[in-house]
């Protein structure tokens, strides 16, 4: 038999099951759990289990908890709100919401607090940053509106508890609204190249794949990549921009890599007609005129297997010792792969993955052949320090 202790007065209490008629006491549960869309994600129920309020009948006041799993920024999550002790006549009061999770990354933008009542159904909306996984619990407390007719003793009666995990990107996956970001510069940044002006107009490769990095990281501070190139001043080698300060294509790459932004470049070489890796005396990547059949390792199978979960990925690439650099956006979406090709003279193409490697990568390295190495070098890029 529950003791009841008056809220203003704790010296004055009383053990009755009689008062309980005066008390709000709820349950609170998802809606149509075994119907929860998928768009949200997955609802489950896990092994964890809660004990609710002790005033809550014994039949509903432990349970296993449901956990869902997503990875929307912004969910509303819909509740109903149920008699939990069959005591209860007072049908309505206050329901307090919380969170677990105490830091900003996670916040609740609906009410803390809802005047309810027994059959009500409520919305709880949640955000998230998206930037790290954060796992957390939705808790429910109940409390006497203390009408003239009902009034309740019981405090904060612990009424309900769910557990959200939002699942964060993998270390290498970026969001759909950062490849947006991109996008929208690199089409600008194509326009400029095709209107009027001095070569300083608009971004030249290096610059495309260094501003394109900045804006995916957010431009990090302690991320140098060098200054924008001049290119109406006296530069013919990357030896000159490196000695101005301004950027290049392997300064960048190893700035990338040192400073875990990027794991180690890999480097592809390629195959002529006649079947023959094309590599100096020296094994080195050499040059050719005669026609390129393929990779001796595939690039875009190497893209593939460096994407481990639905969403978008970066890679920067380089033709020809450095000669042209560009940027490679993947998505992947269960089996199928997308590829979009991007730098300052088409802006962002688009690529099927049957096709990309020969009629796209393979061409340009044979192209841009003139007396450089055939090749081509990838670096995936990391959306924060390993």
């Amino acid at each position: 038999m529950p003791t009841v202790t008056q809220s203003d007065n704790p010296d004055n209490s009383a053990s009755s099951s009689i008062l309980e008629m005066d008390e709000f006491l709820p349950i609170v549960k998802f809606k149509n759990p075994s119907s929860y869309p998928e768009r949200y994600g997955t609802l489950v129920q896990s092994d964890e289990e809660v004990e609710l309020s002790e005033y809550l009948d014994e039949d509903k006041k432990t349970f296993k908890i449901l956990s869902l799993n997503t990875e929307l920024k912004q969910l509303r999550l819909t509740f109903t709100i149920a008699k939990g002790g069959s005591k209860s006549e007072d049908d309505d009061g206050f329901l307090d919401i919380s969170l677990s999770s105490q830091d900003e990354s996670v916040k609740l933008s609906s009410p803390a607090q809802m005047k309810v009542k027994y059959g009500d159904e409520i919305d709880v909306d949640l955000e998230w940053d998206g930037k790290e996984n954060k796992e957390f619990y939705i808790d429910f407390h109940a409390n006497d509106d203390e009408d003239d007719f009902n009034v309740g003793e019981y405090e904060n009666v612990h009424c309900g508890r769910v557990k959200v995990i939002f699942e964060g990107p993998n270390e290498w996956e970026f969001s759909v609204e950062k490849i947006q970001e991109v996008r929208s510069y690199a089409i600008l940044n194509n326009a400029d190249y095709s209107g009027p002006g001095d070569r300083n107009r608009y971004h030249h490769c290096t610059d495309t794949h260094k501003h394109i990095i900045y804006k995916l990281l957010d431009n990090p501070t302690d991320l140098i990549l060098g200054k924008d190139q001049n290119h109406m001043a006296d530069r013919l080698t990357p030896n000159d921009f490196t000695r101005a300060g301004e950027s290049t294509t392997h300064g960048i790459r190893k700035a990338m890599i040192t400073s875990t932004y990027a794991e180690s470049s890999e480097t592809f070489t390629v195959i002529d007609i006649l079947g023959r890796e094309v590599l100096t005396s020296g094994n080195t990547p050499g040059n050719t005129d005669k026609t390129l059949n393929g990779f001796k390792k595939s690039p875009v199978a190497y893209m593939k297997s460096r994407c481990p979960d639905d969403g978008y990925y970066v890679f920067i690439g380089a033709y020809n010792d450095d000669y042209h650099s560009f940027t490679v956006l993947v998505k992947k979406e269960g089996e199928a792969f997308d590829f979009q090709f991007v730098d300052q003279m088409v802006g962002v193409e688009n690529h099927p993955e049957n096709g990309f490697e020969k009629n796209k990568l393979l061409k340009n390295i044979y192209e841009y052949g003139f007396d450089f190495p055939m090749k081509l070098e990838l670096f995936q890029v990391r959306n924060k320090k390993k």
